[in-house]
Protein backbone atom coordinates (compact mmCIF):
# COMPACT_ATOMS: atom_id res chain seq x y z
CA UNK A 1 0.00 0.00 0.00
CA UNK A 2 1.24 3.46 -0.85
CA UNK A 3 1.73 5.75 2.13
CA UNK A 4 -0.84 8.25 0.84
CA UNK A 5 -3.46 5.47 0.62
CA UNK A 6 -2.93 4.28 4.17
CA UNK A 7 -6.08 5.08 6.20
CA UNK A 8 -3.85 5.94 9.17
CA UNK A 9 -1.53 8.31 7.31
CA UNK A 10 -0.48 11.55 8.94
CA UNK A 11 -2.67 13.55 6.56
CA UNK A 12 -5.76 11.53 7.50
CA UNK A 13 -4.91 11.70 11.22
CA UNK A 14 -4.66 15.49 11.07
CA UNK A 15 -8.27 15.58 9.89
CA UNK A 16 -9.39 13.91 13.13
CA UNK A 17 -10.34 16.54 15.66
CA UNK A 18 -10.24 16.32 19.43
CA UNK A 19 -13.34 14.94 21.09
CA UNK A 20 -14.08 16.31 24.54
CA UNK A 21 -16.48 14.31 26.67
CA UNK A 22 -16.84 16.85 29.48
CA UNK A 23 -17.76 20.04 27.59
CA UNK A 24 -18.59 21.38 24.17
CA UNK A 25 -15.82 23.11 22.30
CA UNK A 26 -17.64 26.45 22.69
CA UNK A 27 -17.77 25.90 26.46
CA UNK A 28 -14.02 25.26 26.47
CA UNK A 29 -13.44 28.50 24.56
CA UNK A 30 -15.72 30.44 26.90
CA UNK A 31 -13.83 29.04 29.90
CA UNK A 32 -10.55 29.97 28.25
CA UNK A 33 -11.81 33.54 27.85
CA UNK A 34 -12.78 33.59 31.55
CA UNK A 35 -9.24 32.40 32.37
CA UNK A 36 -7.79 35.35 30.39
CA UNK A 37 -6.20 32.91 27.95
CA UNK A 38 -3.75 31.60 30.58
CA UNK A 39 -4.38 27.89 30.93
CA UNK A 40 -3.02 24.38 30.59
CA UNK A 41 -4.23 21.40 28.61
CA UNK A 42 -3.07 18.47 30.74
CA UNK A 43 -2.82 14.74 30.11
CA UNK A 44 -0.58 11.77 29.44
CA UNK A 45 1.29 11.16 26.18
CA UNK A 46 -0.97 10.37 23.26
CA UNK A 47 -4.13 11.71 24.90
CA UNK A 48 -4.85 14.49 22.39
CA UNK A 49 -3.25 17.54 23.99
CA UNK A 50 -1.55 18.74 20.80
CA UNK A 51 -4.66 18.07 18.73
CA UNK A 52 -6.78 20.08 21.15
CA UNK A 53 -4.23 22.92 21.19
CA UNK A 54 -4.33 23.01 17.37
CA UNK A 55 -8.15 23.07 17.50
CA UNK A 56 -7.97 25.96 19.98
CA UNK A 57 -5.60 27.82 17.65
CA UNK A 58 -8.04 27.45 14.74
CA UNK A 59 -10.99 28.55 16.88
CA UNK A 60 -9.16 31.60 18.24
CA UNK A 61 -8.24 32.61 14.69
CA UNK A 62 -11.91 32.32 13.71
CA UNK A 63 -12.71 34.69 16.58
CA UNK A 64 -10.16 37.18 15.21
CA UNK A 65 -7.50 36.52 17.85
CA UNK A 66 -3.83 36.21 16.92
CA UNK A 67 -1.77 33.26 18.10
CA UNK A 68 1.81 32.12 18.02
CA UNK A 69 2.31 28.34 18.16
CA UNK A 70 5.57 27.06 19.58
CA UNK A 71 6.54 23.38 19.88
CA UNK A 72 9.07 22.22 22.47
CA UNK A 73 10.36 18.72 23.13
CA UNK A 74 13.53 16.90 24.09
CA UNK A 75 15.00 17.30 20.60
CA UNK A 76 13.89 20.94 20.29
CA UNK A 77 14.34 22.43 23.78
CA UNK A 78 13.60 26.00 24.71
CA UNK A 79 16.91 27.29 26.07
CA UNK A 80 17.27 30.64 27.84
CA UNK A 81 18.65 32.51 24.79
CA UNK A 82 16.04 30.93 22.49
CA UNK A 83 13.29 31.82 24.96
CA UNK A 84 14.41 35.46 25.16
CA UNK A 85 14.66 35.66 21.35
CA UNK A 86 11.23 34.09 20.95
CA UNK A 87 9.68 36.48 23.47
CA UNK A 88 11.01 39.54 21.60
CA UNK A 89 9.06 38.37 18.54
CA UNK A 90 5.71 37.93 20.30
CA UNK A 91 3.35 40.88 19.87
CA UNK A 92 1.27 42.18 22.80
CA UNK A 93 -1.96 41.12 21.04
CA UNK A 94 -0.82 37.53 20.43
CA UNK A 95 -1.70 34.50 22.50
CA UNK A 96 1.27 32.16 22.88
CA UNK A 97 0.42 28.49 22.39
CA UNK A 98 3.19 26.32 23.82
CA UNK A 99 3.09 22.60 23.14
CA UNK A 100 5.38 20.75 25.52
CA UNK A 101 5.75 22.97 28.57
CA UNK A 102 7.21 19.99 30.46
CA UNK A 103 10.32 20.23 28.30
CA UNK A 104 10.97 23.88 29.22
CA UNK A 105 13.68 24.37 31.85
CA UNK A 106 12.89 26.14 35.11
CA UNK A 107 14.55 29.47 34.32
CA UNK A 108 13.09 29.59 30.80
CA UNK A 109 9.64 28.69 32.17
CA UNK A 110 9.86 31.45 34.77
CA UNK A 111 10.88 33.97 32.10
CA UNK A 112 8.20 32.77 29.68
CA UNK A 113 5.45 32.87 32.28
CA UNK A 114 6.44 36.31 33.56
CA UNK A 115 6.97 37.92 30.13
CA UNK A 116 3.76 36.55 28.60
CA UNK A 117 1.80 37.85 31.62
CA UNK A 118 2.97 41.36 30.80
CA UNK A 119 3.72 41.34 27.07
CA UNK A 120 1.29 38.92 25.42
CA UNK A 121 -2.47 38.41 25.25
CA UNK A 122 -2.22 34.98 26.85
CA UNK A 123 -0.36 31.71 27.31
CA UNK A 124 -1.95 28.33 26.66
CA UNK A 125 0.23 25.28 27.20
CA UNK A 126 0.17 21.51 27.04
CA UNK A 127 1.66 19.60 29.93
CA UNK A 128 1.79 16.04 31.21
CA UNK A 129 1.19 17.23 34.76
CA UNK A 130 -1.02 19.89 36.29
CA UNK A 131 0.28 22.89 38.18
CA UNK A 132 2.16 25.03 35.67
CA UNK A 133 -0.98 27.04 34.88
CA UNK A 134 -4.65 26.54 35.82
CA UNK A 135 -6.05 23.47 34.06
CA UNK A 136 -8.43 24.14 31.17
CA UNK A 137 -8.94 20.52 30.09
CA UNK A 138 -7.63 17.23 31.42
CA UNK A 139 -7.23 14.96 28.41
CA UNK A 140 -7.86 11.24 28.78
CA UNK A 141 -8.38 8.29 26.48
CA UNK A 142 -10.58 5.21 26.49
CA UNK A 143 -10.82 2.08 24.35
CA UNK A 144 -14.13 3.44 23.06
CA UNK A 145 -12.43 6.64 21.89
CA UNK A 146 -9.84 4.59 20.01
CA UNK A 147 -12.66 2.55 18.42
CA UNK A 148 -14.45 5.77 17.34
CA UNK A 149 -11.30 7.20 15.74
CA UNK A 150 -10.52 3.92 13.98
CA UNK A 151 -14.11 3.71 12.69
CA UNK A 152 -13.73 7.22 11.27
CA UNK A 153 -10.44 6.42 9.52
CA UNK A 154 -10.66 2.84 8.28
CA UNK A 155 -11.92 2.08 4.79
CA UNK A 156 -15.64 1.27 4.43
CA UNK A 157 -16.40 -2.41 4.76
CA UNK A 158 -13.26 -3.22 6.73
CA UNK A 159 -13.59 -4.11 10.37
CA UNK A 160 -11.16 -4.60 13.18
CA UNK A 161 -12.34 -6.86 16.00
CA UNK A 162 -13.13 -4.94 19.21
CA UNK A 163 -10.87 -7.35 21.10
CA UNK A 164 -7.97 -6.35 18.82
CA UNK A 165 -8.56 -2.66 19.54
CA UNK A 166 -8.87 -3.28 23.28
CA UNK A 167 -5.61 -5.24 23.24
CA UNK A 168 -3.94 -2.51 21.17
CA UNK A 169 -5.12 0.14 23.64
CA UNK A 170 -3.84 -1.84 26.61
CA UNK A 171 -0.52 -2.68 24.95
CA UNK A 172 0.15 1.04 24.45
CA UNK A 173 -1.14 2.02 27.92
CA UNK A 174 -3.82 4.30 26.43
CA UNK A 175 -1.43 6.25 24.18
CA UNK A 176 -3.62 6.74 21.11
CA UNK A 177 -0.75 8.17 19.07
CA UNK A 178 1.17 4.91 19.47
CA UNK A 179 -1.96 2.86 18.76
CA UNK A 180 -2.53 4.74 15.50
CA UNK A 181 1.14 4.38 14.52
CA UNK A 182 0.86 0.63 14.95
CA UNK A 183 -2.28 0.60 12.81
CA UNK A 184 -0.41 2.59 10.15
CA UNK A 185 2.34 -0.04 10.16
CA UNK A 186 -0.23 -2.84 10.03
CA UNK A 187 -1.96 -1.31 7.00
CA UNK A 188 1.38 -0.47 5.36
CA UNK A 189 2.01 -4.23 5.17
CA UNK A 190 -1.08 -4.73 3.00
CA UNK A 191 -0.61 -4.72 -0.77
Amino acid sequence: MKARDNPFSVERLHAVRYRTPEATFDEILDRLDEMNYRAAIVGPEGSGKTTLLENVQDALAQRGLKTWMFFVNDTAPLTGPACRRFLTEVAPDEIVLLDGADAVGRSSWSLLRRRTANHAAGLIITSHRPGLLPTLVKCATTPALLADIVAELKPPGQTLPPSFLTDLYQRHAGNLRDCLRELYDLYAGYD
